[in-house]
Protein backbone atom coordinates (compact mmCIF):
# COMPACT_ATOMS: atom_id res chain seq x y z
CA UNK A 1 0.00 0.00 0.00
CA UNK A 2 1.21 3.45 -0.96
CA UNK A 3 0.98 6.67 1.68
CA UNK A 4 -1.81 8.17 -0.91
CA UNK A 5 -3.93 4.56 -0.56
CA UNK A 6 -3.39 4.66 2.99
CA UNK A 7 -4.66 8.59 3.23
CA UNK A 8 -7.81 7.28 0.99
CA UNK A 9 -7.88 4.44 3.70
CA UNK A 10 -8.02 7.38 6.77
CA UNK A 11 -10.10 9.35 5.31
CA UNK A 12 -13.16 6.56 4.09
CA UNK A 13 -12.81 4.83 7.55
CA UNK A 14 -11.49 1.51 6.28
CA UNK A 15 -8.30 1.29 8.47
CA UNK A 16 -8.37 -2.29 10.15
CA UNK A 17 -6.06 -4.52 11.62
CA UNK A 18 -2.24 -3.91 11.38
CA UNK A 19 -0.27 -1.83 10.09
CA UNK A 20 3.56 -0.71 9.15
CA UNK A 21 4.59 2.69 8.58
CA UNK A 22 8.30 2.90 7.13
CA UNK A 23 9.93 4.97 4.96
CA UNK A 24 12.55 7.80 4.71
CA UNK A 25 10.04 10.70 4.69
CA UNK A 26 9.50 11.23 7.94
CA UNK A 27 7.70 14.39 8.33
CA UNK A 28 4.80 13.09 6.34
CA UNK A 29 4.87 9.97 7.41
CA UNK A 30 4.25 11.79 11.43
CA UNK A 31 1.56 13.60 9.38
CA UNK A 32 0.20 10.55 8.12
CA UNK A 33 -0.45 9.00 12.19
CA UNK A 34 -1.68 12.20 13.15
CA UNK A 35 -4.46 11.96 10.84
CA UNK A 36 -5.04 8.71 11.47
CA UNK A 37 -5.37 9.59 14.99
CA UNK A 38 -7.82 12.82 14.60
CA UNK A 39 -9.74 10.02 12.61
CA UNK A 40 -9.95 7.04 15.39
CA UNK A 41 -9.64 9.16 18.45
CA UNK A 42 -12.84 11.10 20.02
CA UNK A 43 -12.01 14.79 20.91
CA UNK A 44 -11.56 14.35 24.62
CA UNK A 45 -10.88 10.86 24.69
CA UNK A 46 -7.43 9.94 23.11
CA UNK A 47 -5.57 9.24 26.16
CA UNK A 48 -8.11 6.89 26.98
CA UNK A 49 -8.15 5.27 23.78
CA UNK A 50 -4.85 5.17 22.66
CA UNK A 51 -1.37 3.35 23.58
CA UNK A 52 1.99 4.23 23.17
CA UNK A 53 4.44 1.61 22.97
CA UNK A 54 8.16 1.28 23.13
CA UNK A 55 9.70 -2.11 23.09
CA UNK A 56 6.96 -3.92 24.68
CA UNK A 57 6.64 -7.25 25.40
CA UNK A 58 4.28 -9.45 23.10
CA UNK A 59 2.09 -10.46 26.09
CA UNK A 60 1.72 -6.28 26.85
CA UNK A 61 1.11 -5.28 23.12
CA UNK A 62 -1.67 -7.95 22.84
CA UNK A 63 -3.33 -7.17 26.13
CA UNK A 64 -3.47 -3.10 24.91
CA UNK A 65 -4.55 -4.45 21.22
CA UNK A 66 -7.18 -6.48 22.75
CA UNK A 67 -8.68 -3.74 25.48
CA UNK A 68 -12.08 -2.35 24.22
CA UNK A 69 -12.63 1.08 22.93
CA UNK A 70 -13.89 3.70 25.44
CA UNK A 71 -16.77 5.54 23.57
CA UNK A 72 -15.17 4.94 20.61
CA UNK A 73 -15.41 2.67 17.56
CA UNK A 74 -11.86 1.77 17.75
CA UNK A 75 -8.25 2.42 20.24
CA UNK A 76 -5.00 2.68 18.44
CA UNK A 77 -2.27 0.77 19.41
CA UNK A 78 1.14 2.42 18.30
CA UNK A 79 4.65 0.38 18.61
CA UNK A 80 7.95 2.74 17.70
CA UNK A 81 10.85 1.12 16.93
CA UNK A 82 10.42 -2.25 17.69
CA UNK A 83 13.37 -4.04 17.52
CA UNK A 84 12.51 -7.20 15.18
CA UNK A 85 11.82 -4.67 12.42
CA UNK A 86 15.49 -3.97 12.46
CA UNK A 87 19.13 -5.33 13.77
CA UNK A 88 19.42 -8.56 14.60
CA UNK A 89 16.07 -9.47 16.84
CA UNK A 90 13.35 -11.85 15.37
CA UNK A 91 9.67 -11.37 16.76
CA UNK A 92 8.21 -14.79 18.47
CA UNK A 93 5.86 -16.86 17.21
CA UNK A 94 3.26 -15.87 19.37
CA UNK A 95 3.37 -12.14 18.13
CA UNK A 96 3.74 -13.41 14.37
CA UNK A 97 0.15 -15.00 15.09
CA UNK A 98 -1.18 -12.57 16.40
CA UNK A 99 -1.38 -10.59 13.60
CA UNK A 100 -3.49 -12.44 12.22
CA UNK A 101 -6.32 -11.58 15.09
CA UNK A 102 -6.31 -8.13 15.50
CA UNK A 103 -9.96 -7.38 16.26
CA UNK A 104 -12.07 -5.00 14.84
CA UNK A 105 -11.87 -2.90 17.79
CA UNK A 106 -7.92 -1.58 17.42
CA UNK A 107 -6.02 -0.35 14.85
CA UNK A 108 -2.25 -1.59 15.49
CA UNK A 109 0.28 0.92 14.23
CA UNK A 110 4.13 -0.08 13.86
CA UNK A 111 5.76 2.92 13.36
CA UNK A 112 9.94 2.55 11.95
CA UNK A 113 12.14 5.40 11.48
CA UNK A 114 13.35 4.92 8.04
CA UNK A 115 13.25 1.85 6.50
CA UNK A 116 12.34 -1.76 7.84
CA UNK A 117 14.24 -4.72 7.11
CA UNK A 118 12.07 -6.69 4.45
CA UNK A 119 13.48 -9.43 5.29
CA UNK A 120 12.48 -9.44 8.83
CA UNK A 121 9.76 -12.14 10.04
CA UNK A 122 7.56 -9.55 11.49
CA UNK A 123 8.33 -7.54 8.46
CA UNK A 124 6.71 -10.37 6.35
CA UNK A 125 4.07 -11.28 8.60
CA UNK A 126 2.56 -7.65 8.75
CA UNK A 127 3.10 -7.88 4.53
CA UNK A 128 0.83 -10.75 4.19
CA UNK A 129 -1.98 -10.27 7.50
CA UNK A 130 -1.86 -6.09 7.01
CA UNK A 131 -0.48 -3.65 5.48
CA UNK A 132 2.85 -2.15 4.94
CA UNK A 133 2.92 1.62 3.83
CA UNK A 134 6.03 2.92 2.44
CA UNK A 135 6.86 6.58 2.69
CA UNK A 136 9.81 7.23 0.45
CA UNK A 137 10.91 10.98 -0.08
CA UNK A 138 8.59 12.76 -2.89
CA UNK A 139 9.15 12.61 -6.31
CA UNK A 140 9.87 16.27 -8.18
CA UNK A 141 6.34 16.62 -9.27
CA UNK A 142 5.04 15.53 -5.66
CA UNK A 143 7.10 17.94 -3.81
CA UNK A 144 6.12 20.44 -5.33
CA UNK A 145 2.31 19.90 -5.32
CA UNK A 146 2.99 19.47 -1.65
CA UNK A 147 5.02 22.80 -1.71
CA UNK A 148 2.00 24.47 -3.08
CA UNK A 149 -0.74 22.46 -0.57
CA UNK A 150 1.17 23.39 2.18
CA UNK A 151 1.72 27.57 1.09
CA UNK A 152 -2.16 27.34 0.40
CA UNK A 153 -2.98 26.03 3.81
CA UNK A 154 -0.89 29.41 5.35
CA UNK A 155 -3.23 31.51 3.22
CA UNK A 156 -0.28 31.85 0.65
CA UNK A 157 0.35 30.89 -3.09
CA UNK A 158 3.18 30.26 -5.24
CA UNK A 159 3.72 28.82 -8.69
CA UNK A 160 4.96 25.84 -9.92
CA UNK A 161 8.49 27.35 -11.11
CA UNK A 162 8.37 29.29 -6.83
CA UNK A 163 8.26 25.82 -5.66
CA UNK A 164 10.90 24.04 -8.04
CA UNK A 165 13.47 26.94 -6.98
CA UNK A 166 12.33 26.83 -2.87
CA UNK A 167 12.70 22.43 -3.46
CA UNK A 168 15.83 23.11 -5.29
CA UNK A 169 17.42 25.62 -2.87
CA UNK A 170 16.67 23.61 0.24
CA UNK A 171 16.01 19.81 -0.54
CA UNK A 172 13.31 17.44 -0.15
CA UNK A 173 13.31 17.24 3.31
CA UNK A 174 10.08 18.09 3.73
CA UNK A 175 10.52 18.80 7.74
CA UNK A 176 12.81 21.49 6.52
CA UNK A 177 10.89 22.41 3.59
CA UNK A 178 7.87 23.50 5.90
CA UNK A 179 10.39 25.95 8.62
CA UNK A 180 11.72 26.86 5.38
CA UNK A 181 7.93 27.78 3.95
CA UNK A 182 6.63 28.98 7.48
CA UNK A 183 9.90 31.73 7.59
CA UNK A 184 8.86 33.32 3.82
CA UNK A 185 5.24 33.22 4.83
CA UNK A 186 6.10 35.09 7.58
CA UNK A 187 8.27 37.00 5.68
CA UNK A 188 5.44 37.95 3.24
CA UNK A 189 3.38 39.87 5.46
CA UNK A 190 0.31 40.56 3.80
CA UNK A 191 1.16 39.88 0.37
CA UNK A 192 -0.70 36.83 -0.50
CA UNK A 193 2.23 35.47 -3.65
CA UNK A 194 5.54 33.99 -2.38
CA UNK A 195 8.40 34.67 -5.48
CA UNK A 196 11.50 33.68 -6.52
CA UNK A 197 13.36 36.67 -5.34
CA UNK A 198 11.53 35.67 -1.34
CA UNK A 199 13.02 32.31 -1.88
CA UNK A 200 16.49 33.36 -3.26
CA UNK A 201 16.55 36.57 -0.30
CA UNK A 202 15.88 34.27 3.20
CA UNK A 203 16.15 30.53 2.11
CA UNK A 204 18.57 28.58 3.70
CA UNK A 205 20.77 26.69 0.89
CA UNK A 206 21.09 23.03 0.95
CA UNK A 207 24.45 21.40 0.52
CA UNK A 208 23.92 20.63 -3.02
CA UNK A 209 22.55 23.80 -3.97
CA UNK A 210 25.68 25.56 -2.80
CA UNK A 211 27.62 23.02 -4.84
CA UNK A 212 25.13 23.80 -7.69
CA UNK A 213 26.41 28.13 -7.37
CA UNK A 214 29.88 27.17 -6.56
CA UNK A 215 30.46 25.61 -9.91
CA UNK A 216 28.09 29.02 -11.33
CA UNK A 217 31.02 30.85 -9.96
CA UNK A 218 34.04 28.83 -11.37
CA UNK A 219 31.88 28.76 -14.58
CA UNK A 220 31.72 32.49 -14.33
CA UNK A 221 35.41 32.65 -13.23
CA UNK A 222 34.66 34.05 -9.84
CA UNK A 223 37.65 32.46 -7.81
CA UNK A 224 36.28 34.66 -5.08
CA UNK A 225 32.93 33.82 -4.79
CA UNK A 226 33.63 30.35 -5.37
CA UNK A 227 36.19 29.77 -2.22
CA UNK A 228 34.20 31.49 0.08
CA UNK A 229 30.71 29.80 -0.64
CA UNK A 230 33.31 26.70 0.22
CA UNK A 231 34.45 28.18 3.34
CA UNK A 232 31.08 28.82 4.39
CA UNK A 233 29.97 24.77 3.38
CA UNK A 234 33.12 23.84 5.88
CA UNK A 235 31.95 26.51 8.47
CA UNK A 236 28.87 24.80 8.63
CA UNK A 237 30.26 21.34 9.79
CA UNK A 238 30.35 19.76 5.70
CA UNK A 239 33.37 17.76 5.34
CA UNK A 240 35.74 17.91 2.27
CA UNK A 241 35.09 14.53 0.92
CA UNK A 242 31.50 14.83 1.56
CA UNK A 243 31.36 18.02 -0.71
CA UNK A 244 34.12 17.14 -3.46
CA UNK A 245 31.99 14.05 -4.15
CA UNK A 246 29.04 16.43 -4.82
CA UNK A 247 31.35 18.39 -6.65
CA UNK A 248 32.22 14.63 -8.78
CA UNK A 249 28.60 14.48 -9.18
CA UNK A 250 28.07 18.24 -10.46
CA UNK A 251 30.46 17.74 -13.22
CA UNK A 252 29.40 14.01 -14.61
CA UNK A 253 25.71 15.71 -14.96
CA UNK A 254 28.13 18.24 -17.13
CA UNK A 255 29.50 15.19 -18.90
CA UNK A 256 26.47 13.78 -19.39
CA UNK A 257 25.03 16.66 -20.95
CA UNK A 258 27.72 16.93 -23.16
CA UNK A 259 27.66 13.35 -24.41
CA UNK A 260 24.12 14.07 -25.05
CA UNK A 261 24.30 17.24 -27.36
CA UNK A 262 26.75 15.55 -29.11
CA UNK A 263 24.32 12.86 -29.94
CA UNK A 264 21.61 15.85 -31.03
CA UNK A 265 19.42 15.15 -28.28
CA UNK A 266 16.89 18.04 -27.96
CA UNK A 267 17.14 19.75 -24.80
CA UNK A 268 13.86 18.21 -23.32
CA UNK A 269 14.97 15.51 -24.03
CA UNK A 270 18.61 16.22 -22.29
CA UNK A 271 16.32 17.30 -19.33
CA UNK A 272 14.62 14.03 -18.98
CA UNK A 273 16.94 12.05 -19.03
CA UNK A 274 19.31 13.88 -16.41
CA UNK A 275 17.39 12.76 -13.73
CA UNK A 276 17.24 15.75 -11.55
CA UNK A 277 14.60 18.48 -10.70
CA UNK A 278 13.59 20.42 -13.53
CA UNK A 279 15.27 23.57 -11.92
CA UNK A 280 18.52 21.91 -11.59
CA UNK A 281 18.74 20.41 -15.41
CA UNK A 282 18.68 24.03 -16.58
CA UNK A 283 21.12 25.06 -14.59
CA UNK A 284 23.18 22.14 -15.39
CA UNK A 285 22.93 22.77 -19.07
CA UNK A 286 23.54 26.65 -19.03
CA UNK A 287 26.62 25.61 -17.04
CA UNK A 288 27.56 23.15 -19.44
CA UNK A 289 27.54 25.42 -22.36
CA UNK A 290 30.64 27.03 -20.44
CA UNK A 291 32.85 23.99 -21.14
CA UNK A 292 34.40 21.60 -23.95
CA UNK A 293 33.75 18.05 -23.48
CA UNK A 294 37.21 17.52 -22.92
CA UNK A 295 37.18 20.49 -20.07
CA UNK A 296 34.53 18.65 -18.57
CA UNK A 297 35.90 15.37 -18.85
CA UNK A 298 39.26 16.74 -17.60
CA UNK A 299 37.73 18.06 -14.69
CA UNK A 300 35.72 15.02 -13.36
CA UNK A 301 39.34 13.39 -13.87
CA UNK A 302 40.43 16.35 -11.31
CA UNK A 303 38.06 15.45 -9.01
CA UNK A 304 38.44 11.72 -9.27
CA UNK A 305 42.20 11.75 -8.77
CA UNK A 306 41.93 14.04 -5.64
CA UNK A 307 39.54 11.68 -4.00
CA UNK A 308 41.69 8.54 -4.58
CA UNK A 309 44.70 10.25 -3.42
CA UNK A 310 42.79 11.50 -0.21
CA UNK A 311 41.66 8.07 0.26
CA UNK A 312 44.91 5.86 -0.38
CA UNK A 313 46.65 8.59 2.42
CA UNK A 314 48.87 9.80 -0.87
CA UNK A 315 47.03 13.65 -0.04
CA UNK A 316 46.00 15.49 3.06
CA UNK A 317 42.64 16.41 3.14
CA UNK A 318 43.22 19.48 4.22
CA UNK A 319 43.59 21.53 1.21
CA UNK A 320 42.46 18.87 -0.85
CA UNK A 321 39.41 20.38 -2.32
CA UNK A 322 40.65 23.65 -2.46
CA UNK A 323 43.48 21.83 -4.69
CA UNK A 324 41.16 20.12 -6.87
CA UNK A 325 38.69 23.54 -7.72
CA UNK A 326 42.19 25.46 -8.57
CA UNK A 327 43.04 22.73 -11.01
CA UNK A 328 39.70 23.65 -12.78
CA UNK A 329 39.63 27.15 -12.47
CA UNK A 330 42.81 26.70 -14.53
CA UNK A 331 40.81 24.21 -17.17
CA UNK A 332 39.00 27.68 -18.38
CA UNK A 333 42.13 29.98 -17.80
CA UNK A 334 44.06 27.95 -20.41
CA UNK A 335 41.26 28.19 -22.91
CA UNK A 336 41.35 32.11 -22.01
CA UNK A 337 45.06 32.30 -23.21
CA UNK A 338 44.56 30.17 -25.88
CA UNK A 339 46.23 26.79 -24.18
Amino acid sequence: MDRKEFMQAIKEGRVRGAYLLEGTEENIKAAALTALRKKLLPEGLEELNENLMDNPATDALIAAAETLPFLADQRLVVVREHPALAGRTEADDKLLDYLQHVPESCVLVFMQRGKADARKKLYKAVQKHGSVVSFAQLNDVELNQWIIRAFAGMGKQCSQQTASLLAFTVGNDTALLRMEMEKLAALSGERSDILDEDVRAVSTRSIECTVFEMVDAVVAGQEGKAFGLLRDMLVSGSDRIGILAMLLRQYRLLQHVKIMQFEKKSPQEIKQRLGVAPFAADRCIRQAQAYSGREVKQAVDICLNTEYRIKSGHMNQEGSLEAAMLEIFALRHRRAQGG
